[in-house]
């Protein structure tokens, strides 16, 4: 009986030794868990607040996004891409001022790239420096001859200064860089009619209707040619076509309603 009961508490006092053991084991096995977490919990990096801009951005939420590039700069000032980021941002808040001193910063950094001199024009161009958009412009095409829209960017600043002659060659430039361009297309169709040279911007307000058949913008130009040219016929069809495909155009359908009494007087 006493070797039973001596034998009982001898498994008893081995049972806790083991439960022990394993206690001691399992708080060794945990130490690694509790470095993962620490690891989980570092900080964002720049490059972290750079790609949650891109995600505002695309949501459309500009202020957030514009935060978080900003906060990616103060991080690490060298980070181009949020430089050239937060210009893009600006613009599309309309905060040209900010948006040219963004790409200015960007080209410090890497004066080899040729796309931010582009985006650095267009927002000269926006701001109605065309002087100063012709130069970026002009300086892209040092870094790389064949950007189209650099020359698509010249022909529209000497558009808006009136001066065609300069125009037309940048554009058609642009064009034959990219044939399927509709805004070097649409630029040229528009100093083409400027100039009075209708079938030439026929031709080209044509080809976008050809690339993109859905463009009411380019059957209304079509129908405004074919007005300027007392072809009311056809500028009733191309007005009407461009209605269909945007019914809330009032100059448009203005400009049906005088092609239309022009064909009923004429009758």
């Amino acid at each position: 009986m006493k070797l039973s009961l001596y034998g009982c508490i001898f498994l008893i006092v081995l049972a806790l030794i083991g439960g022990c053991e394993n206690n001691e084991n399992t708080s060794v096995k945990k130490k690694p868990a509790s470095t993962t977490v620490a690891q989980s919990t570092a900080s964002p990096s720049a490059e972290d607040y750079n790609n949650s801009g891109a995600a505002y951005q695309r949501a459309g939420r500009l202020p957030e996004a514009a935060s978080a590039y900003q906060r990616a700069i103060e991080m690490k000032p060298t980070l181009v891409e949020a430089h050239h980021n937060l210009g893009t941002v600006y613009v599309m808040q309309g905060k040209l001022a900010e948006a040219i001193a963004a790409y200015q910063r960007v080209i410090q950094l890497r004066p080899d790239m040729a796309e931010a001199y582009i985006d650095l024009g267009r927002a000269y161009g926006f701001a109605g420096q065309l002087d100063a958009a012709i130069a970026e412009y002009e300086k892209a095409l040092t870094r790389d001859a064949t950007l189209p829209h650099a020359h698509y960017g010249i022909g529209v600043a000497y558009r808006h200064k009136g001066v065609f002659s300069e125009a037309i060659p940048a554009l058609e430039k642009a064009i034959g860089l990219k044939p399927d361009f509709p805004e070097a297309l649409m630029q040229i169709g528009y100093v083409y009619r400027e100039t009075e040279r209708f079938t030439e911007a026929l031709e080209a307000f044509t080809t976008i209707t050809d690339l993109y058949p859905m463009s009411a913008k380019a059957y209304h130009e079509i129908g405004v040619c074919y007005t300027k040219q007392d072809a009311y016929p056809k500028a009733i069809k191309a007005f009407e076509r461009a209605l269909q495909l945007n019914p809330d155009a009032v100059e448009t359908r203005n400009l049906l309603r005088v092609a239309e009494a022009r064909v009923a007087r004429q009758k």
